[in-house]
């Protein structure tokens, strides 16, 4: 299976859309396929071959992408197959309306990444910005499906309006975490900022020690055991998932129920209180 790399002609000036530049293309059409794509860089449409090197190279059936120090936002934009690796940073968008396949950051991602994500996989090694999983500007759904891990920090509203999937964040993440969350889990590895799950439904947020300020709507249901745990540990485990401050074994933590001042049955476990 054919593979291939996009090294940046010209690292300087306005960021590059990404948006097309897909696994599936290369799959479909090869080489040809993606070299005569129209990227929009500022004001201009380019040749995708006038603004990026190709080369044969890299694992099999992958595209890899070297964007140097330029700007790429959308990298993975609706991608449904295949496997994309970026060896350095993205911009915004990275991962949104991903339907399928593995998108793989070696750096930082922008604002956006995983944004109206429905399934795939997005593995970020830096940190990411506000909205991660959240929808998309303007719509109304959060991530539907789907796999992120962030081995850094996240930025506010990780999460927001999810509907299913899983987002795990090893770092830190900012306000709002969970925010009008329906479904879906969130693991945090080193706390929250103000008002995490604020008007959520329902929904897991896990966390290692209870936010500084719980939100109004929510009860403490004290500290019981969940065997569900045990499973959903060995699970995130294997797929790197599991914050290295989070207990490695046991079933006990505490749970705080909300938001009731939207009727919400979501919750807030805090699992390293054992």
């Amino acid at each position: 299976m054919s593979s291939l790399v996009l090294t940046t002609r010209d690292p300087s000036g306005p960021p590059i859309d990404m948006t097309g530049v897909l696994p599936e293309r290369l799959f479909e059409g090869g080489r040809e396929a993606l070299a005569g794509l129209m990227l929009v860089r500022g004001r201009g449409r380019h040749r995708l071959d006038t603004l990026f090197k190709l080369e044969d190279g890299g694992p099999p059936g992958t595209l890899v992408l070297h964007p140097g120090s330029a700007v790429l936002d959308g990298v993975g934009t609706g991608m449904t197959a295949g496997e994309l690796r970026v060896e350095g940073e993205c911009g915004a968008y990275a991962g949104s309306a991903m339907r399928g396949g593995t998108l793989t950051v070696s750096g930082n991602c922008g604002a956006f990444a995983a944004a109206g994500m429905a399934g795939g996989n997005l593995r970020v090694a830096g940190d990411a910005g506000d909205f991660l999983g959240a929808p998309l500007a303007g719509g109304t759904r959060g991530m539907s499906g789907g796999s992120v891990v962030v081995a850094g920090n996240a930025g506010d509203r990780v999460g927001e309006r999810m509907r299913r999937g899983l987002i795990a964040v090893h770092g830190r993440v900012g306000s709002l975490c969970g925010a009008r969350m329906i479904a879906g889990t969130i693991v945090v590895g080193a706390g929250c900022g103000p008002d995490a799950g604020q008007a959520m439904r329902r929904g897991s947020i896990l966390l290692p020690q209870a936010p500084a300020s719980v939100p109004s709507g929510f009860v403490d249901g004290g500290m019981n055991d969940w065997l569900f745990l045990d499973l959903m540990r060995k699970e995130l485990i294997d797929g790197g998932a599991w914050p290295s401050g989070f207990p490695t074994g046991g079933t006990r933590a505490r749970r705080l129920i909300g938001d009731r001042s939207t009727g919400g049955i979501g919750e807030m476990l805090i699992v390293s209180e054992v």
